[in-house]
C-alpha cells in the first residue's frame, strides 16, 4: 500500500522547489517582456493646445465645457494632473460638469497582473491623428454606419443606401486606409480571415446551447427602431457635460436574433467583458469541437482518464473569460495614461461646430482656413464625401419627430445609446480587446476545421433556418466573432474603426504588404498569447504545442 505520509515533509519540499522555479520562470518572461522605452503619441494634444483649443482632439467627456461644448481648460488639466500622479486621491480632485455622469474606472489603468505580461509594457501602434484623411474615412464609416442601423444584413446586396455607401467610402479611399474595398459582401465587417464568408453575424453570437442544466437562446432584446439620440445641439452638450444622465432609457420592443447593426449595439451595450468568450466556448464544447493536438487527452497521449479541471471544459471556459477581464487592463492603461483619444460623437460635433459657424464661416463652413488648419488632410475628404447631406436630412427627421431643437438638422452622429459614449478614452476599444482575447484563447484550445450545421436568421429574426453556402470554419468564426463584437460598437458610433480592427493591407490572411497595427484587436490578442505562455506551465499533463493563425494570418506556436 502507498503510504504518502512516509516522505511527506520531503515531498512538500520539492513541491514548494518547483512551485517558486514556476512563478520565477513567469516572473522573468513577464518581466523580460515589459518595454520601458516611452509609448509614442500622436501629438494631438500638444498641437491643439498650441492653438488655443486645449483638448479639442482628446477625450473630455464628463468633465466642465463651456456653452458650445468645449472643454474648460481648468477641468482639462485637473484630469492630466490625476493621470500623472495616477492615485485614488488625485483622481477624487478632478473637476467634472455637471456630475451625473462620472469618469470610468481610471485607476484600472494603473491594476497589475499575475497573469500574462503587464498592461504598462505592452505597445500598440499611435491612434491616427485627428487632422488625418484616415480619421475623417473612419468618421465618414461611422456615418454610414449610423444610416444603415435599421437595414437588415440579408439585404445588403439590395440596398440603395448601402450601394452608395460603398461608392462614397471607396471614392475616398477606404481601401488604401483600411486594407479591403468595400462591396456588399464586405461592408461593416471585419478584415480577418473569416470574416467575409457567410453570414454577417458570428455563429457564437446565433447559435443556442446549453449552458450547464439551462437552455440559451440567443435571442436578442432590440431597440426601437428608426430611433437615435443626440442628435440636436442641446442635448448633446448637456450629456458631454455630465449634467443629465439618460443610461437606462432605451425602448425596448421586443427580442429577436441579430439581423441588424442596431441589434448588434444593442449586445454590446449590455454585456459583460467575459460573455463573448465564455459563450465561445461553452458553443464549441456542446458541439463537440474537435479539441487541439495540444491537448495530451485529444491526441490520446492519454487513454486512461479524460480532462476536467484541467484542459477540460471547466478550465478552457475559465480562461477564456479571465483573459477577456486581464484584456480590459491592457485597454484602460491605453485609454488613460497614453492616448486619450476622442470619440466619434465628440469629432461630429467639431464638425457641427463649423456648419454653425462657432468655429469658421457658417456661409462655407469647409472652405475656409480654419477649417483647414483644424481638419488638416481630412478637409478634403468633407468636401468630396456625399454623406453630411444624408445625415444632415437624417437629424433633421429625428429631431421633429422627437420633438427636439435643431429641426433644420444638423452634422451630429446620431447615437444609437441614449448616453452617447462611455466616459473613457477611445483608443483603443476596451470590447475590440477583450473580445480578441477570449477568442485567441478559444484558438488555441480548440482545433480549427469545419463549423458544423451554422444557422441563419429566419422569418424577421425570429427563428433560426439552416445555412446554405461557402464552408464556415471554427476559427474563421472566431475571427467573425472578435470583427462583430467590435464594430458593433462601431455601429451604435461608439468607437472608429481603427480603435479596434488592425488596419492596413496585412489585416487579413491574404492580404501582402505592411499595415499599421492599431487598435484593441492586436492588444488583447498579445495580452492572451502572453496569458497561454503562463498557464501552460502550470499543468501536469504533457502539453503539446499551441498552433493556430493570429489575426494577421501568422502562424503563432506557444
Amino acid at each position: 500500500m502507498f503510504d504518502y505520509q512516509h516522505n511527506l515533509p520531503e515531498e512538500f519540499e520539492c513541491r514548494r522547489q518547483e512551485t517558486s522555479l514556476k512563478r520565477k520562470q513567469t516572473l522573468n518572461d513577464a518581466f523580460d517582456a515589459l518595454i520601458t522605452s516611452s509609448p509614442l503619441i500622436n501629438g494631438d494634444e500638444k498641437r491643439y493646445e498650441q492653438l488655443g483649443l486645449p483638448g479639442f482632439a482628446s477625450f473630455t467627456k464628463a468633465l466642465a465645457h463651456n456653452s458650445i461644448g468645449l472643454v474648460e481648460q481648468s477641468s482639462y488639466e485637473s484630469l492630466l494632473m490625476a493621470i500623472q500622479q495616477g492615485s485614488q486621491s488625485a483622481f477624487e480632485e478632478v473637476q467634472l460638469g455637471g456630475g451625473k455622469r462620472l469618469l470610468t474606472n481610471p485607476l484600472n489603468a494603473y491594476s497589475f497582473q499575475l497573469i500574462g505580461n503587464d498592461s504598462h509594457g505592452a505597445r500598440i501602434a499611435v491612434a491616427p491623428e485627428f487632422a488625418s484623411r484616415n480619421t475623417a474615412i473612419d468618421m465618414v464609416e461611422r456615418y454610414w454606419m449610423a444610416l444603415s442601423r435599421d437595414l437588415r444584413f440579408d439585404q445588403y446586396a439590395n440596398s440603395r443606401l448601402i450601394a452608395d455607401a460603398c461608392e462614397d467610402l471607396n471614392n475616398l479611399g477606404f481601401e488604401r486606409e483600411f486594407g479591403f474595398e468595400c462591396s456588399p459582401e464586405t461592408i461593416f465587417r471585419g478584415p480577418y480571415e473569416g470574416c467575409d464568408i457567410g453570414p454577417h453575424v458570428s455563429q457564437f453570437l446565433l447559435r443556442d446551447f446549453q449552458f450547464g442544466n439551462q437552455p440559451i437562446q440567443q435571442l436578442q432584446r432590440y431597440p426601437r427602431e428608426g430611433l437615435d439620440y443626440l442628435t440636436d445641439f442641446e442635448t448633446w452638450n448637456q450629456v458631454n457635460n455630465g449634467q443629465i444622465n439618460p443610461t437606462g432609457s432605451d425602448i425596448i420592443d421586443g427580442t429577436r436574433y441579430i439581423t441588424t447593426l442596431r441589434d448588434g449595439g444593442q449586445w454590446v451595450h449590455l454585456d459583460f467583458p467575459h460573455q463573448s468568450g465564455l459563450w465561445a466556448t461553452i458553443i464549441l464544447l456542446g458541439l463537440k469541437a474537435n479539441i487541439s493536438e495540444a491537448s495530451p487527452y485529444a491526441s490520446e497521449d492519454i487513454t486512461s482518464s479524460e480532462a476536467f479541471g484541467s484542459l477540460g471544459g471547466s478550465d478552457i471556459t475559465v480562461q477564456s473569460s479571465l483573459a477577456g477581464v486581464y484584456a480590459l487592463k491592457h485597454a484602460w492603461f491605453q485609454k488613460w495614461v497614453v492616448h486619450r483619444r476622442l470619440r466619434p460623437e465628440v469629432y461630429a460635433q467639431r464638425l457641427e461646430l463649423c456648419r454653425r459657424g462657432e468655429l469658421g464661416q457658417p456661409d462655407n463652413p469647409l472652405n475656409n482656413d480654419k477649417f483647414d488648419g483644424l481638419f488638416g488632410s481630412g478637409a478634403d475628404v468633407w468636401r468630396k464625401t456625399s454623406v453630411l447631406d444624408r445625415i444632415l436630412e437624417h437629424n433633421q427627421q429625428q429631431n421633429k419627430a422627437q420633438s427636439r431643437g435643431d429641426q433644420n438638422g444638423t452634422w451630429l452622429l446620431p447615437m444609437a445609446f441614449p448616453e452617447g459614449s462611455p466616459t473613457h478614452p477611445a483608443y483603443p476599444g476596451g470590447h475590440a480587446t477583450f473580445v480578441a482575447a477570449a477568442a485567441t484563447i478559444a484558438k488555441a484550445f480548440f482545433a480549427d476545421g469545419e463549423f458544423f450545421n451554422p444557422k441563419v436568421p429566419i422569418d424577421q429574426g425570429q427563428q433560426l433556418g439552416d445555412y446554405q453556402g461557402p464552408t464556415l470554419t471554427v476559427h474563421g468564426e472566431l475571427n467573425k466573432l472578435i470583427a462583430n463584437v467590435t464594430l458593433f460598437r462601431d455601429g451604435a458610433g461608439v468607437h472608429w474603426r481603427t480603435d479596434g480592427t488592425a488596419s492596413g493591407l496585412n489585416a487579413a490572411f491574404d492580404r501582402q504588404g505592411n499595415g499599421i497595427e492599431t487598435g484593441g484587436n492586436l492588444l488583447g490578442e498579445k495580452m492572451a498569447i502572453s496569458m497561454l505562455r503562463d498557464i501552460k506551465r502550470t499543468y501536469r499533463e504533457n502539453v503539446g504545442t499551441f498552433e493556430f493563425r493570429d489575426l494577421g494570418g501568422n502562424l503563432v506556436q506557444i
